[in-house]
């Protein structure tokens, strides 16, 4: 309790609890059983799967403070007695996935304004079970009612709900159990004026505490203006030091964001988590220390000038390209070679996958390859948001450039690093966990960063093909790069604008055009993509002993050289360029006999025109995205070979890669 002003304001505040909501949707027959324990039981039978909604403490209603002052949030956080409720999700799936949303409603009959309350919701298990401070939810106290009638929750519900997400989540083995606290209070700072009047006009505040479940197998929308469905979105893994960030359009400035809070990132509204890593020490005038930065509360704006990495995270997902997506066949401008030309192909299915299943949900889809990384199954991976720069030693030259002494740095408006070949550019992106490690404050531990493989690049374009990227948010494919002068994050005026040097300083990565460039149409998304430079991937054909075939890349087989050959998780090997097929559509043989499932190989050949040339022995090496200059034919799904030298219009993104054990 604490007293503010000159004299305590009384507030009474209450909840409702336990308004259940159960709806099926997309589909003409239910899921599973559900019940809620109680004096009432609401009970549908429609199969073997069971998901169960049990208020604990049946001796209350919920939280129900009277007499209430405002309090900070170290004591609301920790109220006990009647200022929490304890509830519980419970499945009996049986190996099958169940997914589930608690959110809050508010009672219409409230009278205490929203931005005056504060929830809490934490998860609690074993020795933690009376504290009820483990795996918290939100790392702070958060207003949760500030964005109230924004956002529609659940985000699959047809029917209009409005609503505030507290948790979402799946539970998808036998037996599982899940318990719940939640607590609500006063702000501390609710005596302030708003609106020309004092808060302790104001006097309840009631909510209610919903749970909507469903079986995560229900076929997903079929057009992207239907209701979306991102609820499976795997939490994006911070490794040391980086830092969630949020961008402020009215103050035209990134910020750090509240990792533990869902509203850094919505994939229903293309809007894809990114994160950053700072300087150790600033050098702008303006700027911080990372010291500075980690300290920092959420909302704190972060200086471009000390940031030298940004990253963009790619949930684990499955696909499916439908019959008919490619759209008709039309005649090829750019060449006179035969090639498959589709302008306006259409949306690419994904679900999103709670976990790290390799089930996919039925034989339609494929959970996509790029997830499995080695060994590892990858719950996701961040993306370089730009191509990669480096410091101004580069100077456009193959001897001051193809080194492995520089660091790689992330960042819009920065020159493209170029005249590197395949290997030294692998090198310089494993140092950043090694040698260079302490330039972005990580570790080195539970994480890899490395040059991207073909298939990463695929898992990015078919995402952004998808309902959650650039073709959910317009229909249009990716603005290319068209500045004359390598500079990321830079859009021309439309998909295939021709080259420039004017958009190089008018269409920068923040500016309304400039967004267009990237993989959401807004400023979340993954840039150069299309045009800028070309981009250098590890994606080889193989030699007849089934060998990567080196050319011009640097790499050697020598085990003692720094160069060496890497592991096979590191590079995607193509045992084929024939692209024949029985089916007149994809290639079977160019992955050992199989599809090159997730690829952007032949699944997306020839699509918005881009242009589709298989690698062959001379130029062995993938590439991709185009150049600045190739107008009709650059673009996400565009693909020819090189030889892995230092060639003077190639660079590439990077990918960090968060693995858990």
């Amino acid at each position: 309790m604490k007293e503010k002003g000159t004299k305590k304001e009384i507030i009474a505040v209450c909840l409702l609890v336990l308004s259940l909501v159960l709806i099926a949707i997309g589909t003409t027959f239910a899921f599973f059983q559900y019940s809620k324990q109680g004096t009432t039981v609401n009970k549908l039978e429609s199969g073997t799967l069971t998901f169960i909604y049990d208020e604990n403490r049946k001796e209350k209603n919920g939280v129900s403070l009277t007499n209430a002052f405002p309090m900070s949030d170290t004591d609301g956080v920790k109220q006990t007695g009647t200022g929490f409720f304890e509830f519980q999700v419970r499945s009996e799936a049986k190996g099958a996935s169940i997914y589930y949303e608690i959110y809050l409603t508010k009672d219409n009959n409230s009278t205490l304004p929203e931005y005056a309350v504060k929830t809490y919701l934490t998860e609690v298990t074993g020795e933690n079970i009376e504290s009820g401070v483990s795996n918290l939810f939100t790392s702070e106290a958060i207003n949760l009612y500030s964005e109230l009638g924004e956002s529609k929750v659940p985000s699959m519900l047809k029917q209009e709900v409005i609503g505030k997400t507290l948790y979402q989540g799946s539970v998808n083995e036998e037996e599982i159990t899940k318990t719940f606290r939640f607590r609500m209070w006063v702000d501390e700072n609710a005596n302030q004026v708003r609106g020309g009047e004092w808060i302790h006009n104001y006097k309840t505040f009631s909510v209610k505490v919903n749970v909507y479940a469903q079986n995560n197998s229900i076929p997903g929308p079929t057009d992207p203006a239907e209701i979306c469905n991102d609820s499976n979105v795997n939490e994006p893994k911070l490794v040391e030091r980086m830092i969630p960030v949020y961008y402020d359009y009215e103050e035209a400035t990134w910020k750090k964001a509240n990792a533990k809070t869902a509203n850094w990132y919505n994939y229903c509204n293309q809007e894809w988590a990114n994160a950053v890593t700072v300087v150790e020490k600033t050098e702008a005038e303006a700027g911080h220390d990372r010291e500075y930065y980690q300290k920092a509360e959420p909302g704190t704006p972060i200086l471009i000038d000390d940031i030298n990495t940004m990253w963009v995270w790619i949930p684990r997902y499955e696909y499916y390209i439908p019959e008919g997506t490619r759209g008709n066949k039309s005649v090829c401008t750019a060449y006179s070679v035969d090639y498959d030309c589709y302008p306006n192909p259409g949306e690419i299915k994904v679900n999103f996958i709670n976990g790290t299943s390799n089930i996919a949900s039925t034989d339609d889809y494929r959970v996509h390859p790029a997830f499995t990384f080695g060994e590892d199954e990858l719950t996701g991976f961040w993306y370089g948001k730009f191509e990669t720069s480096t410091s101004s030693e580069c100077e456009e030259s193959t001897e001051t450039c193809n080194k492995t002494d520089l660091k790689p740095y992330i960042k819009p408006n920065a020159i493209s690093w170029r005249y590197i070949q395949n290997a030294s550019a692998f090198i310089v992106s494993q140092k950043m966990m090694t040698d260079y490690k302490t330039e972005y404050g990580f570790t080195g531990e539970n994480m890899d960063t490395h040059l991207s493989k073909n298939s990463e690049w695929g898992a990015v374009a078919y995402l952004s093909q998808s309902q959650y990227g650039k073709y959910g948010n317009d229909g249009e494919g990716v603005f290319i790069n068209n500045c004359m002068q390598y500079i990321t994050g830079i859009a021309g005026n439309s998909v295939n604008a021709f080259q420039s040097t004017d958009t190089c300083s008018t269409n920068t990565y923040n500016t309304e055009i400039g967004q267009k460039a990237s993989t959401t149409g807004n400023i979340t998304g993954i840039y150069d993509m299309s045009g800028g430079s070309a981009d250098r991937v590890m994606g080889v054909l193989s030699d007849e002993n089934g060998q990567p075939i080196i050319a011009s890349s640097g790499f050697v087989y020598d085990e003692t050289s720094e160069k060496r050959m890497p592991d096979a998780k590191y590079y995607d090997l193509y045992t084929s360029n024939d692209l024949s097929s029985n089916d007149g559509n994809l290639a079977t043989t160019a992955c050992g006999g199989h599809v090159c499932y997730g690829h952007a190989l032949s699944e997306t050949s020839g699509w918005y025109r881009d242009t589709f040339y298989f690698p062959d022995s001379a130029s062995p090496w993938i590439m991709r995205g185009g150049t600045y200059g190739n107008q009709w034919d650059a673009g996400v799904f565009y693909l020819s070979g090189t030889n892995g030298g230092w060639y003077y219009m190639l660079a590439f993104h990077l990918v960090l890669a968060p693995i858990v054990n």
